[in-house]
């Protein structure tokens, strides 16, 4: 997903920044229900990816 950020400008940045965070507390959210085993662990593995892309997104906006 990285590749696509060189294309995108600071403020595009800093809104997928905000969307990512957004996902984040859904995802977090989600993981408090009921579901099977699979579906906890899909949640996490993505939780795990989202959470990998916001702290790349934030050190790319604090380096600039």
């Amino acid at each position: 997903m990285r590749k696509i950020y060189e294309y995108m400008s600071k403020e595009e940045k800093v809104r997928a920044l905000e969307l990512l965070r957004v996902d984040i507390k859904e995802l977090e959210q989600e993981l408090q229900n009921d579901y099977s085993r699979v579906v906890k662990d899909a949640i996490t593995e993505t939780l795990n990816r989202y959470q990998s892309e916001e702290e790349w997104l934030k050190n790319e906006d604090e380096e600039k």
